[in-house]
């Protein structure tokens, strides 16, 4: 035998009430997410460039790279920032002289632009610091004279960079 809702039951039925959402509070949620998102998101370490055509080589040390100027070579060429500086290193391998002209020009300009900027903007300090990378096949002599000229243009905070060993 089937069951039949009473009389009572029947009167009292509840009619679907048609569901809407809650935009207010999916809101306030999507808020405390993306606010625990930027809190935990870490901004150490930062990105570095490599020229494609440099090998970098390996270490075990561990320090974190800061934003600095880079300046990239290899047996072929020398970049700042990415930008072609010196296509023919050959003749500054071969020279005697310690000191390259258009890479010491180049980093005294910046220099000179970053204590021009930090005059006006006490937040901006001209720190020294610069990031030399290097392929791992190049000689010594053009390393040295490399270090020597940004020495010599005030970039003493000077870093190598390399590929960390796991």
């Amino acid at each position: 035998m089937p069951f039949s809702p009473t009389k009572r039951k029947k009167h009292f039925r509840r009619k679907p009430r048609e569901m809407s959402l809650q935009i207010t509070s999916m809101i306030d949620v999507f808020t405390i997410l993306l606010v625990f998102l930027l809190k935990s998101y870490s901004t150490e370490g930062h990105l570095v460039q490599i020229a494609e055509a440099i090998r970098l080589p390996t270490s075990t040390a561990s320090l974190e790279v800061h934003p600095a100027v880079a300046v990239a070579f290899n047996n072929e060429a020398l970049y700042l920032d990415g930008e072609l500086l010196v296509d023919d290193v050959g003749p500054l391998v071969a020279s005697d002289e310690m000191t390259i002209e258009p890479l010491r020009r180049a980093l005294e300009e910046r220099a000179a632009r970053v204590r021009e900027i930090a005059e006006k903007n006490p937040s901006v300090v001209f720190t020294g610091e610069i990031v030399l990378q290097g392929d791992r096949e190049i000689p010594f002599r053009l390393l040295k004279k490399i270090i020597y000229t940004a020495g010599q243009a005030g970039y003493v905070n000077q870093s190598l960079a390399v590929f960390q060993e796991e």
